[in-house]
């Protein structure tokens, strides 16, 4: 707990400092920095600028695509698969909801609740150890303010450590996120889809974004295929699980050969559909009493080797391997650019000098493990 609290400090002031400060600190820092694309943010280790410093992203017309409406057709299917199970599951439920306690999942539950009222609702929380206690204390006040039922699954700390562990010192083209953060969420999924067949649930509901949708998972819909949800799991952004598990601890993921078909849930990405831009999620949940903005800045929600994800990635790569879904929001106008480019300007320069950061990226190897060299992190004074 006491990490978990400095994790949180030092959250509260990297985002502080990128807000209020930054702009001042960086005429003195910008030296240091690499250049980014002026209308996207994206740095220039990510992807080449022209002599406008404007990355091929923004240059390839196909790709600059402002927010749009919500689709009607998806969103109309997708309303009538929720219609068509309010009150039909065999169980007790109609939908298990992945609940973090972030903007997203609380915007997600407070609008199937109002748009359709008699979909029995169970929530799903899973605790990766390393969970925010900002998250923690969002999802235990909200689902009594939501009056929601609920379920949290906290699988032991060693599991977790080594999917962690392994995926950090082999990391892919996408970096912590592509490969640490991917394999989490991951594991949360097929954890749901576990718990979905055991209590006969006909549906997961998941707040994952369009491009996580997209990009992450490789899919250009709000449903995940069926086929895809009865497939066996044997890798996980690219590794094997034999290399990083024993047999009985592969166990707690998915293997949904061993259902019959109507256990295997149905997977949902209402977010998908809906296609908002983040701002709009913000005031929502604000204007509902729900998420004051200091409750739900990811900065602040995430889980606590997110810090550790993002400083490996600078010195391993340059840059964050969050940066392209953030920039790709900043693109089609659903993420603000000069926010985000002060997180990932800043994010750069801490870590390589630590400011901030330094103690809780060490105490974060050190639960994993492994030693700063281990990952290519050096401090510079």
């Amino acid at each position: 707990m006491e990490n978990a609290s400095a994790v949180v400090r030092a959250a509260r002031l990297f985002e502080f400092h990128t807000r209020f400060l930054w702009p001042l600190h960086r005429l003195w820092a910008k030296g240091k920095l690499s250049r980014r694309c002026r209308r996207c943010a994206l740095s220039e280790r990510a992807t080449p600028l022209d002599k406008n410093q404007i990355c091929a992203e923004c240059l390839a017309p196909q790709k600059v695509t402002p927010l749009a409406p919500p689709n009607a057709t998806e969103t109309a299917a997708l309303s009538k698969i929720l219609a068509d199970h309010e009150g039909g599951g065999q169980g007790r439920y109609d939908a298990l909801i992945l609940f973090s306690g972030g903007k997203d999942s609380v915007y997600m539950v407070r609008r199937l609740q109002t748009d359709h009222p008699k979909l029995r609702l169970l929530a799903f929380t899973i605790d990766n150890t390393f969970m925010s206690p900002i998250a923690r204390a969002n999802v235990l006040r909200l689902v009594d303010r939501l009056d929601l039922s609920h379920i949290t699954f906290r699988p032991a700390r060693a599991t977790l450590k080594k999917l962690y562990r392994y995926g950090i010192t082999h990391l892919n083209d996408g970096g912590g996120y592509g490969t640490v953060d991917f394999s989490d969420g991951e594991f949360i999924l097929d954890s749901a889809r576990a718990l979905a067949a055991e209590k006969g649930i006909p549906l997961i509901v998941c707040g994952y974004s369009r491009y996580q949708v997209q990009d992450g998972l490789g899919l250009h819909s709000f449903e995940s295929p069926p086929e895809r949800e009865r497939a066996d799991r044997t890798h996980v952004a690219g590794l094997a699980l034999s290399d990083i598990f024993t047999d009985s601890e592969r166990g707690l993921w998915w293997r949904g050969s061993r259902w019959p078909t109507e256990k295997v849930a149905r997977l949902l990405f209402p977010l998908y559909a809906w296609n908002l831009d983040e701002s709009a999620i913000v005031r929502q949940v604000a204007d509902w009493g729900l998420l004051h903005p200091r409750e739900n800045s990811p900065l602040v929600t995430n889980h606590q080797l997110i810090p550790l994800l993002g400083v490996v990635d600078i010195h391993r790569m340059g840059y964050s391997g969050f940066e392209k879904e953030f920039c790709r929001m900043i693109r089609e106008g659903k993420a603000p650019l000069k926010r985000w480019r002060a997180v990932f300007e800043f994010l750069e320069y801490t870590a390589r000098t630590g400011m901030f950061v330094k103690p809780i990226i060490l105490k974060a190897l050190s639960d994993l493990d492994l030693t700063p060299d281990e990952v290519g992190v050096r401090f510079s004074s």
